[in-house]
């Protein structure tokens, strides 16, 4: 009987260690500590981050593309001719250009290349590829970058790894333009008005940063592939895929629930919620960017309303305008009141924001624009509450963009204020598609600009110059989106873009934001406050560019971010370990108990009888 009994517990030890294994295999690591698997690979799987935003791409070309994302596509597939450093947001080696000197008279810069770059079809990229870019641009007067050239005569190769930009006059934007350097041997082949309207530059475009693109679904996601032949080594994550939303509260959920790693744009009502979400860091930033209202100012054939031709007429609308209750009701407080191009807190030695002074400053006043429309002559005769232009009540058309809920809610403040002043409004939402073929609209060859104030968002350039050029008279059919003409502002435009002095430079810079506000062809409503939120369980690395004060992964300029971020080994090697010191643990235990039971058992059991 004890034989027997023993067989018992035995066979009881048995099956807790069978039970106790067979749960391990099941479970799988990381099962013993209630958690997600980490984004780790494992060997010979792709590490892959995914990052959802809000908006789609318009177009991959370079020459084409004038959304805010397409831009941080192009900043992984294409260096830059000068690189930007992440943390300072200074000129740096990262780009093409590995180092340069200018001449005394600033006329002539020299730029040498680093070595080992290659195309992402293999082929060496050398200086001939260089001059041809910029050479293309300016013979071609190719529309979205000939103003950044302006003053560049020519680029000429020295030898494959060094090339000469020649001036005629100092240019003070050489080390901060924003200019994607293009293979020859693909680009080449085209006429100026292939790659500059109907190429569209398909899947795997041919670039030359740490990602190359390999497929695009439209309105559905954009795939990146890291580039072996990267001359900076090939990045960790292997993959980055951007993932189209068009509800910004799917998109959070989708964050939390770790089916992304990382969100750009999300709706400010979901900023708090995310900041407290344990595994997620969530940040607000301003970068380069605000929102704004533009008018149809163009002076020459135009279907736009012809009192938005009235500089009082516009600033009128202006002090309609309630700034501060915008930000509540529109932005969720996450947005700063703005008065020109140049937020705060971006800039630094020198600083180039500019707001007008508090007598200047054109706040929310409603008597006061009804005062200044009553002067201008456009006064309610009938008494039916509109004013009148030449008999005619006044009816403006104000658009806001289908991409943006915040627009749209400001869109709806501003159309109740202005009528709260006289003037009409017929509000509608519109795609981009909508704004560009009528603020560029034609009639044949004539540029006939088809409407009348919208409301709109621009992420400028890290170079201010580079952003306030785009308003210039030679912008209008281009970047000018008002059709705005200004001669002060041409003038002071050409005395930034060839002063090398950043002090003085930061001085005309602000002296064009005057211009612009006193004018108004357009009027920043507010700075909305860049939301991003990131994984801080499953990735590490992430990092705040611009001293701190910027995002952790979107910049549009600089290709750093993704190739520094990597998965988190130690969460899945710890709950592995963790489970298997707990089976350990357990099988150690039940071994234990077993024996007490033998000993005990034998040492209370009955004699028993031969």
């Amino acid at each position: 009987m004890r034989k027997s009994g023993r067989r018992r517990i035995w066979s009881g030890v048995l099956a807790c260690l069978v039970l106790a294994l067979g749960l391990a295999a099941l479970l799988g690591p990381g099962a013993a500590l209630g958690e997600e698997a980490s984004p780790a690979a494992g060997a010979g799987e792709k590490v892959v981050l995914k990052i959802g935003w809000m908006g789609d791409i318009d177009n991959l070309n370079p020459l084409i593309g004038w959304t805010n994302n397409v831009y941080e596509i192009y900043a992984q597939e294409y260096l830059l001719m000068v690189g930007r450093n992440w943390e300072t947001n200074k000129p740096d080696d990262s780009g093409i250009a590995k180092s340069w000197e200018v001449s005394d008279d600033g006329l002539v810069w020299t730029f040498t290349m680093n070595e080992g770059m290659t195309w992402h079809d293999g082929e060496p990229i050398t200086a001939d590829d260089v001059a041809f870019t910029y050479n293309f641009i300016i013979e071609n007067e190719i529309a979205a970058y000939i103003s950044f050239v302006a003053g560049i005569n020519h680029v000429e190769a020295v030898d494959d790894l060094t090339y000469k930009v020649v001036c005629d006059k100092p240019v003070a934007t050489m080390l901060t333009l924003w200019i994607p350097c293009l293979p020859e041997h693909i680009w080449g082949k085209m006429t100026a008005k292939e790659a500059s309207q109907t190429f569209q530059n398909p899947a795997p475009c041919i670039g030359s940063g740490p990602y190359q693109v390999v497929e695009w679904k439209k309105e559905r996601y954009l795939r990146m592939e890291a580039y072996d032949g990267y001359h900076r080594g090939k990045p960790t994550v292997d993959e980055i895929m951007f993932v189209v939303y068009q509800n910004g509260d799917t998109m959070v959920q989708d964050l939390k629930a770790g089916t992304i790693d990382a969100a750009y744009l999300f709706p400010p009502a979901q900023f708090d919620p995310l900041k407290a979400t344990e595994g997620i860091e969530a940040i607000e930033f301003s970068w380069f960017n605000w929102d704004y209202v533009g008018f149809n100012c163009y002076e020459g054939e135009s279907k736009g309303h012809p009192v938005l031709r009235d500089k009082d007429f516009r600033a009128a609308l202006e002090y309609a305008v309630d700034r501060d209750k915008m930000v509540q009701l529109a932005y969720g407080g996450h947005a700063w009141p703005g008065y020109s191009f140049m937020p705060p807190n971006n800039w630094s030695d020198p600083d180039y924001a500019w707001a007008p002074s508090e007598a200047e400053a054109r706040n929310y006043d409603p008597e006061q624009a009804q005062a200044m429309l009553d002067e201008a002559g456009y006064k309610d005769t009938d008494g039916d509450g509109i004013r009148e232009y030449k008999g005619k009540p006044i009816k403006i058309r104000l658009w806001a963009p289908a991409e943006s809920p915040e627009s749209q809610r400001a869109g709806k403040l501003i159309a109740g204020w202005w009528k709260g002043v006289g003037v009409d409004v017929a509000l509608s939402v519109q795609d981009e598609g909508v704004y560009f073929d009528n603020l560029w609209a034609y009639e044949g060859d004539t540029f006939v600009p088809d409407f009348d104030a919208y409301l709109w968002n621009w992420d400028g350039y890290a170079d201010p110059g580079q952003s306030l050029t785009c308003y210039t008279t030679a912008q209008i059919e281009g970047w000018n989106e008002y059709a705005w003409s200004n001669e002060e502002f041409d003038r002071l435009d050409s005395l930034q873009a060839a002063e090398m002095d950043p002090n003085a430079r930061a001085e005309y810079i602000k002296q064009m934001q005057a211009v612009m506000y006193e004018d108004c062809p357009g009027f920043t409503t507010v700075f909305p406050l860049k939301l991003e939120a990131y994984r801080t369980d499953k990735w590490e690395g992430w990092t705040r560019c611009n001293s701190g004060n910027g995002g952790a992964f979107l910049s549009a300029s600089m290709p750093l971010p993704y190739s520094q971020i990597t998965p988190k080994l130690a969460e899945t090697e710890e709950s592995s370990l963790g489970l298997w010191v707990a089976i350990v643990v357990g099988v150690v235990v039940v071994v234990l108990i077993v024996l007490f039971l033998i000993l005990r058992s034998r040492r209370s059991a009955p004699a028993m009888e031969e």
